[in-house]
């Protein structure tokens, strides 16, 4: 059985302001939304999380690490802002345990080490990216975390037939209200069968729970931990999409995490197998 834990970047919002020439993103809306799922075989979960949290006690020490959890979550823009922070530009704060990454040297180790854990356990990772700019005409009444969650779906259960043969999944969330709503509605299943391929290559979505596990943080420590990892792919995925290049500095890890994004089960390729971008670009910059 293969787990698949999910976390998000960007908002779902879809407010537009209108000026003469037509519909625009509205000051402040985020113009993508990004889902990503980091797939690994559920004998690898609890040596995952194991490895997790020894990391955070070799760079934040045990005293941060024995406070509130959040204050050393790992997250792709504390990364960033620590970036931001060592090359001398102004950044947004970070918790207080990051108070621990004191210099350059103690902040590429973090990265270093989580580099690691994405070579060793060597995840099978999806990323749906919805360019919300793009949502215009036949498009346009589409939501975009129904896109992301259909896409993520199709994608992952094609993968499991054609090349994980045998495997079924389940996605692994945190608590989303809104996306626990939009799944109880039936919204979510209406938007998934629409969007869903219809031709030969059409996704057995029996292969995996109709809906994700959304977890209690407080309980399920170990799948906290890996969530992390969704997350920091999500955002940079994010800037890889938003640049049109593989992101190149450092801290977006995207050296380690490119090479585990799914291949598709025909070209071989990522593009459109493990990273996918809706509405269909057409074409897909590198990887």
């Amino acid at each position: 059985m293969l787990l698949f834990y999910v976390d998000e970047c960007g908002g779902t919002s879809m407010t537009f302001s209108p000026p003469p020439e037509g519909k625009t993103m509205a000051s402040g809306s985020s113009e993508l939304f990004v889902m990503s799922a980091v797939g690994i075989h559920d004998s690898s979960r609890e040596p995952l999380a194991h490895e997790i949290e020894e990391l955070k006690l070799r760079n934040f020490g045990a005293k941060a690490v024995g406070g509130t959890w959040a204050d050393t979550e790992l997250k792709g823009k504390y990364l960033a802002h620590l970036a931001r922070h060592f090359a001398g530009t102004s950044a947004p704060d970070v918790p207080k345990g990051y108070r621990a990454i004191s210099d350059k040297h103690n902040f590429g180790f973090l990265l270093r080490d989580l580099g690691q854990l994405f070579a060793k356990f060597r995840p099978t990772i999806f990323t749906v990216i919805v360019d919300k700019r793009e949502l215009t005409g036949p498009h346009a009444a589409v939501n975009p975390l129904g896109a992301a969650y259909s896409r993520l779906y199709e994608r992952v259960a094609l993968t499991l037939q054609n090349v994980n043969g045998g495997e079924g999944g389940i996605f692994v969330a945190d608590r989303q209200d809104e996306h626990e709503v939009y799944f109880k509605s039936g919204a979510m299943h209406q938007v998934r069968r629409s969007l869903a391929s219809k031709g030969i290559n059409r996704p057995d979505f029996n292969l995996l729970l109709d809906k994700p596990l959304w977890i209690d943080p407080t309980l399920s420590t170990w799948d906290r931990e890996i969530i992390q990892l969704a997350d920091i792919v999500a955002y940079s995925s994010y800037e890889w999409w938003k640049e049109r290049r593989p992101p190149s500095e450092r801290h977006f890890l995207w050296d380690k995490i490119s090479p585990c994004f799914a291949a598709h089960w025909n070209t071989t390729k990522a593009q459109g197998g493990g990273i996918i971008v809706y509405p269909d670009p057409g074409k897909y910059p590198a990887i």
